[in-house]
């Protein structure tokens, strides 16, 4: 099945869950990818990648050695990049971004050096939202970014504020919805 079709199939039936009508648009990896740098990269989680758009340019660019690990919580969304996605560097875990800690332990993973999402963090519990993004700058390195991309929203800027003091932001109108990314560095 088309990975469009797949991604608003699921949208209609979950928009809570899945909160975008497309998947997100060539500008918007494009932002993303310019924020990693791939040679010194080792391990990138990925929270969220519904039906991968994201994952394969992540793959495409990703050394030999480093590991790519996806967080994600739709069965169907799953079962799409297990069939579609075949790359031995790719681990696809279908649960959601707040068990991080223990998957980590179970991988025996540590020092992450990126971290991507694109989960719908506005239509989270502020309890669950707070523990996934310190949970997040917890387990990524010094120097390590955050890097989340979602519907043009100011609202997470008062929780990333409480983990992050290096902070940036960039907007991408050629999506749909227009993406509001922040950029967020452990320091």
């Amino acid at each position: 099945m088309n990975s469009k079709l797949v991604f608003f199939s699921n949208f209609l039936k979950k928009p809570k869950e899945v909160a975008a009508v497309t998947p997100s648009s060539k500008y918007v990896i494009n932002k993303i990818t310019k924020n990693i740098d791939f040679n010194k990269s080792k391990c990138i989680i990925e929270y969220g990648p519904g039906v991968g758009t994201i994952t394969k340019e992540i793959l495409k660019n990703l050394n030999q050695d480093a590991k790519l690990i996806c967080f994600e919580s739709n069965k169907k969304f799953c079962k799409f990049l297990n069939q579609d996605l075949e790359d031995p560097r790719l681990i696809i875990i279908n649960d959601s971004a707040e068990k991080l800690n223990f998957y980590l332990e179970k991988l025996n993973i540590n020092n992450i050096d990126y971290i991507l999402s694109g989960i719908p963090f506005s239509l989270i519990k502020k309890e669950i939202k707070k523990e996934i993004i310190k949970k997040t700058r917890d387990n990524l390195r010094i120097g390590g970014k955050f890097i989340i991309y979602q519907q043009y929203n100011w609202h997470l800027k008062k929780y990333l504020d409480i983990y992050f003091k290096k902070i940036s932001t960039k907007v991408e109108l050629r999506n749909i919805p227009p993406t509001l990314l922040y950029i967020c560095e452990r320091t």
